[in-house]
This record gives structure tokens, sequence and C-alpha cells, in this order.
């Protein structure tokens, strides 16, 4: 009997800190920024200054257009963000404060 009122204790401790934790559009919008640097960034070395500033430019205007054109889906402890993005579709998991991209089509 112990065991179970633990475990029901502990799942809801950790169901309360899913949905403290779960991000919101603005936390999505900064991922969006970030996430979309990285797409862009180029592997070679010697990748100029303009070249950066031109990426992080992309970057900020795809993260401040994300919370317009993102469909999110609120499950309490999680979220689903669908964003089309030149004609494709990116899903991510929002959980944790963190982002989680589960599709790309």
């Amino acid at each position: 009997m112990k065991f179970i009122r633990n475990l029901i204790l502990l799942l809801l401790f950790a169901g309360g800190a899913l949905y403290v934790t779960n991000p919101d559009h603005e936390a999505f919008s900064a991922f969006l920024a970030e996430y979309v640097q990285q797409e862009l960034a180029d592997d070679a070395p010697g990748e100029s200054e303009i070249g950066k500033a031109f990426r992080k430019g992309l970057g900020q205007i795809a993260g401040a257009a994300g919370t317009q054109l993102a469909q999110r889906q609120d499950l309490t402890v999680a979220s689903v963000y669908t964003i089309d993005i030149a004609g494709r579709t990116h899903v991510f998991v929002g959980m944790a404060g963190q982002f989680f991209p589960i599709k790309d089509s």
C-alpha cells in the first residue's frame, strides 16, 4: 500500500512539474529562431561575418513569424507545434522547457 501511495505521489509531482514547464509561444519563437539558424548553418570553416549576420537575421525573422504561423496543440504536460516552412511541414514537441523535432516532411 505504501508503494502505491508513493507511486501516485511521484506521478502527481512529475505531472505538476511538466505542467509548469510546458513551453509557450514565446519559448517556441526563441527555439525556432535558433533552429532555423542551425539549419542554415554552413559547415564550411570559412563562413564570412556577412553570412553569419544574414543567417542570424533569417533566424530572427522565422522566430517572429513562427508565433503567428505555428499551430499549437496544448496537451497540458506538453505542446505540439506544427508549422509549414517553404512547403514542408515541421512538427515539434515541447516538453519540460525543451523542444524536440519529430516530423520533417
